[in-house]
């Protein structure tokens, strides 16, 4: 990224770029974990213009593709590049950030997308753009109004009672009201639960918490001022071993994206030692080969429950199998990444399987844009 960065620049005059390249500058930043100065840099951006091409002049493409984005750091939108890095696509961002009022004259476009993942902040834009869809006259991929569904309670509350799925109990609280809840946890959950600021990912704060006294210490350290609470629930196999799958639904099919094998159970794909464990790659690999036949068919009726009572067009869930054989759902929203970087001599296996998911999603595009059914 530093190279890159160093490249952009070069090729710069007097080290001055458009608004597009200090955009791509603002990403680096991001991905370098420079968090302040990217987002700092992006918002200065933002002030000039809004509208970008990912490629120099997405009207001469087949399909004009809109993509309605908002404001923040990698998780704020869904990471389209990947899925529709094909020639075929010109990708137009509109940034709308939360106060904006929805304008009611878009960019040209064949087909609509909302980028903007679920987030507290992003409520009230999402909010508006689900009123403003019904006057657009384009196909949409992932209507705002189901992309609301998808914050972590919401995932809960629509999937409670869904045939084969385990969807834990979530509560969102107030730090006041997690401090009272030391001495009593929220009606209908017990010890262990785990608990996590409000719109934080990858486990940071993330803690499973066995006693009440353990809740006061967490609180006593952890940052924000609302909360998520969750039934935790023990999904090692009978090896000892925990499994989490991040699986895709595309117009409700099924894909699977990787497989993370650890002996905690929180599991994130960079701390499961895949890539130091051959072992785990084998298994992952056998995964893959397997899923349509197995997993896949094992949950039929859970995917398919989902997509109904979710309603999107694209859904990414982290996932596992519980103990009585249900589909346990730990997260699903549209922010996720889904991306093919993995370095292919580790990981050959992975090259057809994401060429899979890509050709799918964008098979899904082409599809809206030719007006056919899904």
């Amino acid at each position: 990224m530093a190279a890159l960065a160093a490249e952009i620049l070069a090729r710069s005059d007097d080290a001055v770029v458009d608004a597009g390249t200090a955009m791509d500058m603002a990403t680096i930043l991001l991905l370098k974990h420079r968090f302040d100065q990217g987002l700092a840099l992006q918002t200065e951006v933002l002030q000039g213009q809004r509208l970008f091409s990912l490629r120099s002049n997405p009207d001469q493409a087949r399909v004009r593709v809109l993509i309605l984005v908002t404001a923040g750091d990698l998780m704020a939108n869904t990471p389209l590049d990947f899925l529709l890095n094909d020639d075929d696509f010109g990708l137009s961002y509109l940034y709308l950030c939360p106060g904006d009022a929805v304008p009611r004259d878009l960019p040209e476009h064949d087909v609509i997308i909302t980028g903007i993942a679920h987030s507290a902040v992003a409520e009230p834009l999402l909010e508006a753009l689900a009123a403003a869809a019904d006057r657009w006259t384009c196909p949409i991929i992932n209507h705002p109004r189901h992309v609301l569904k998808t914050s972590r309670h919401g995932i809960a509350d629509a999937l409670r009672g869904a045939e084969g799925v385990l969807a834990p109990d979530v509560v969102r609280v107030s730090r006041s009201a997690l401090s009272a809840a030391a001495s009593r946890l929220p009606e209908g959950l017990t010890y262990p639960v785990l608990v996590r600021p409000l719109d934080t990912h990858a486990g940071n704060d993330l803690q499973k918490v066995d006693r009440a006294e353990d809740l006061k210490r967490y609180l006593d350290h952890a940052t924000g001022e609302a909360f998520y609470v969750t039934q935790f629930c023990d999904y090692r196999g009978a090896d000892g071993l925990f499994r989490k799958l991040r699986v895709v639904l595309i117009d409700g099919v099924p894909f699977l994206c990787h497989l993370a094998i650890r002996d905690h159970w929180m599991i994130h794909y960079l701390n499961a030692g895949m890539l130091e464990d051959a072992g785990k790659r084998q298994a992952e690999a056998a995964a893959m080969d397997t899923f349509d036949a197995e997993f896949a068919q094992r949950h039929r009726a859970a995917f398919a429950e989902i997509h109904r009572r979710i309603g999107l067009d694209y859904l990414v869930i982290d996932c596992a199998e519980s103990a009585d054989g249900r589909l346990l759902i730990f997260e699903a929203d549209t922010g996720m990444v889904v991306h093919d970087m993995d370095p292919v001599d580790l990981f050959p296996y992975k090259v057809p399987q994401m060429r899979r998911v890509f050709s799918a999603f964008q098979e899904a595009v082409r599809r809206r844009a030719e007006g056919r059914s899904a």
